[in-house]
């Protein structure tokens, strides 16, 4: 089912009334957006999506849906703060950021371990642990399917990307349409990338699909994905991607 302002709005009605799975819905689609400014003009930077998913995690502490995709999105902010050449302090943290979103992402990924055999799920949470340093086992191959939407555009020699990893046609999507309206129309070069059991399989070069800063989707054959899906929330092994939205400055 396509995702319209109005299913944002009235998710986030919902969850602001205290419905948990309204808040877990919400929190799984703003992980697929960009950080942005607490307030207009304020340097400090939120996950969109990090609110939502505390107060699932809170209301319901054992569903490891919940647990799992605060998990894996806490794993990408620490990758984010390790990697960027920022100065915390002007994005309203201090230096204890990096400390405080480990110990909290490996005290989720232990509750996701107690709550039992995981399936499918095994490889992504192996991954999961390797990044946040609490197994040194290495890395599997990645046997997942999933989109990856990547937008890419250089400033001299400094790279400017975005990179949206998801498992549902109309979630990357709406994602895609979500970036390109807060971004004024993306960096310059946008694929949408089709994986299949690890594997890449597909690639559609969005930006001959932009009309007025918009992706005409009718004219856009996203492929279903076969295979087993990425499980929410979690990396993808051996690839170095994050379930999400990651943005990156090199």
């Amino acid at each position: 089912m396509a995702i319209t302002d109005e299913t944002i709005t009235r998710l986030r009605s919902a969850a602001a009334a205290g419905d948990p799975q309204a808040a877990l819905k919400l929190g799984k689609l703003l992980c697929l957006t960009a950080p942005d400014s607490a307030e207009p003009g304020d340097g400090a930077l939120i996950w969109p999506e990090e609110r939502w998913l505390r107060a699932a995690v809170a209301a319901c502490p054992d569903a490891v849906e919940a647990l799992t995709l605060l998990a894996g999105r806490l794993a990408e902010q620490i990758d984010f703060w390790e990697n960027a050449d920022l100065d915390v302090t002007e994005y309203g943290q201090d230096e204890g950021i990096v400390s405080r979103l480990q110990a909290e992402a490996e005290e989720l990924y232990a509750r996701i371990r107690t709550a039992g055999p995981l399936g499918h799920a095994e490889a992504g949470l192996d991954e999961l642990a390797v990044l946040l340093g609490v197994s040194g086992k290495p890395a599997v191959e990645a046997t997942y399917s999933f989109y990856v939407l990547e937008d890419e555009g250089w400033s001299g020699s400094v790279r400017h990307s975005a990179t949206i990893v998801a498992c549902d046609a109309d979630e990357i999507r709406w994602a895609c349409d979500a970036w390109l309206a807060l971004s004024d129309g993306g960096f310059g070069t946008l694929t949408l990338a089709t994986y299949a059991d690890g594997a890449k399989v597909g690639s559609i070069d969005l930006g001959q699909h932009i009309v007025d800063e918009v992706v005409v989707w009718d004219a856009v054959a996203v492929p279903d994905l076969s295979g087993l899906r990425l499980p929410t929330g979690l990396p993808v092994p051996s690839l170095g991607l994050y379930y999400g939205f990651s943005g990156r400055v090199e």
